[in-house]
């Protein structure tokens, strides 16, 4: 055969291809978060093994059609054959090589550990696993057991598994035999906890820092300027990567830290999709920080982080009174109001009419409003069509062949309007609504507390409920109330609030006749005080065992 002069560059090229991969093989461990494929150039990097009593060099390289994905970091998956040694530690270095980058693995764990490196567009596919040359604490060399020296056995170095992940920055140390880690996290110098204090470089910008911390005891985190103090029994701290423009440096202060690690993007979840958000942390959140200008949407962050997951309690924040009315009014009177259950009233039926300045709200009476108002054609509002999506999209209620039934979970509200004060005292009242909505035990405690409560303290709060126009008629309705009236202030203000603030709203109206004996000399009702404050405690020491929340307070920090 023979050959054309300009063919044979070509075939030079394709057999010196041919020869130089020739020896790269497909490793034989798990790839994952891309779709290329990761290459081995020797046996033991095929196997993703690295024996300490011969080390050589893992290589690997990605195929031609790999890329970067976006705000990413490469995570290797590695475990030893058993835990090193201190002496063995304390004399190598395990490096993973990215280019002229080098990162050192961490060592000092059992079980299993996930190391995340960040990458870019500069990252080309190749990097190396290599262990320079560990010594003894007498300074030879490590060496392999015999039977004539009995040494123990050299550890194993295997790698589990190979991928890509969204970029984040700390380390979780809570799940027994797993460590999770990263880069440029630090023990502080002088307060127990860590520092996570990462170079501009690898932070995209502008971007959204999001934070995750587990704990035992109490924390205080300092983040872009300001800083979040923990309450007891709080355990944890999620921000979701929505509010804070910032570098990517932060510090957790505490004692027995589980896990700390913080995550960023350059735009924060689309809108409507909740944020994941402490209570106070809702009350706080910059306005300009909306994704919406009318309304922000938030889920509990505890209900989210608990051990097991709870059904989730969304939080709406309103500009105003008047938007929060276009989306729950008409709600507030289908569910609640005395006269008007179960009817879809028409606007101009209750335009006159108050309805709540918050709300709460659960699944099984959210479904029933929206089937009733499906089933009749009944012309909603476009911002109750909006909850009706949002509640949909999060499975608060679910599409079924037979209408809409409940999902999990339930709302409340609060709004801008309401003055600072109101606002935390509302979202006290309104959180601990929606923890009697998702929680039987709390529903089963406070009928309880309800049945054994005196004659006279229940006549009068029955009282102010009709004032108020809730449908007393309903037990559930009637339970919850009382619950979360008693909650929504510490057990310090119980006496002063329901000893002489609502009998005074009470005495000027048709109900003045359900009050008890009022004291002429101070102006109070002591009956009541003693009665609701002995309820407070009670109901508080509940809260604070089941939650580790307390009378007044559904939040977990405190901010500076």
């Amino acid at each position: 055969m023979t050959l054309s002069i300009n063919k044979l560059p070509f075939l030079i090229l394709i057999i010196f291809s041919f020869f130089s991969c020739a020896g790269e093989k497909r490793v034989q461990f798990g790839v994952y978060g891309t779709g290329s494929v990761l290459l081995a150039k020797s046996s033991a990097s095929q196997e993703g093994l690295l024996d300490f009593s011969a080390p050589k060099k893992l290589e690997y390289r990605f195929d031609d059609i790999f890329s970067v994905p976006h705000n990413s970091s490469l995570q290797i998956h590695y475990e030893f054959s058993f835990p090193l040694p201190q002496g063995i530690r304390d004399n190598f270095s395990l490096v993973l090589r990215t280019g002229s980058v080098s990162w050192e693995l961490p060592v000092d764990f059992e079980g299993v550990c996930f190391y995340s490196i960040p990458v870019d567009d500069s990252f080309d596919g190749q990097f190396s696993i290599s262990l320079e040359p560990p010594t003894s604490p007498n300074g030879r060399s490590f060496q392999a057991p015999n039977e004539k020296t009995g040494m123990n056995p050299a550890p194993v170095f295997r790698i589990r598994s190979i991928s890509f992940t969204e970029r984040f920055f700390g380390f979780s140390n809570t799940d027994p035999g797993i460590f999770i880690s990263t880069p440029f996290v630090y023990r502080q110098e002088s307060d127990p906890g860590f520092v996570i204090d990462v170079p501009s470089s690898f932070w995209p910008a502008p971007l959204f820092v999001g934070v995750n911390a587990s704990f035992n005891g109490e924390a205080v985190l300092e983040l872009a300027g300001r800083r979040y103090e923990t309450l007891p029994g709080t355990g944890s701290i999620v921000f979701s990567p929505s509010v804070f423009s910032a570098g990517g440096n932060a510090a957790l202060t505490g004692t027995d830290i589980k896990s700390f690690y913080i995550n960023a993007r350059n735009e924060p979840a689309a809108f409507p999709r909740p944020i994941v958000a402490d209570p106070a942390l809702v009350i706080e959140w910059p306005r300009e920080s909306w994704r919406n200008t009318r309304y922000e949407v938030f889920s509990w962050d505890r209900l989210e982080t608990r051990p097991l997951r709870q059904p989730p309690v969304l939080i709406f924040d309103y500009a105003d009174y008047r938007v929060q009315d276009r989306m729950l009014k008409r709600l507030a009177f289908f569910v609640e109001k005395a006269g008007f259950r179960g009817r879809m009233m028409q606007d101009h039926e209750i335009a006159h009419l108050h309805g709540w300045n918050a709300h709460d709200y659960r699944a099984e009476d959210l479904a029933r409003f929206f089937d009733t108002a499906r089933k009749t054609n009944f012309p909603l509002l476009e911002e109750e069509r909006e909850l009706e999506r949002i509640l949909l999209n999060e499975e608060i209620i679910r599409e079924t062949p037979n209408g809409i039934v409940a999902g999990n979970g339930a709302i409340i509200s609060i709004s801008r309007e309401s003055t600072d004060s109101l606002r935390y005292r509302f979202m006290a009242h309104e959180g601990f609504h929606g923890l009697f909505f998702i929680d039987e035990d709390f529903r089963e405690f406070s009928r309880q507390r309800w049945e054994q409560f005196s004659a006279e303290a229940k006549r009068f709060l029955i009282g102010f409920f009709m004032l108020q126009q809730y449908d007393v008629e309903d037990e559930y309705l009637l339970v919850n109330e009382f619950m979360a009236h008693v909650l929504q202030q510490s057990v310090s203000q119980a006496a002063d609030y329901f000893g002489r603030q609502l009998p005074l709203r009470l005495e000027p109206t048709i109900y003045a006749s359900w009050l008890p004996q009022k004291n002429a000399a101070s102006g109070t009702w002591p009956s009541l005080a003693a009665a609701f404050t002995s309820e407070a405690q009670a109901f508080s020491a509940y809260v604070n065992r089941r939650w580790g929340l307390a009378a007044g307070r559904v939040w977990g920090l405190r901010i500076r």
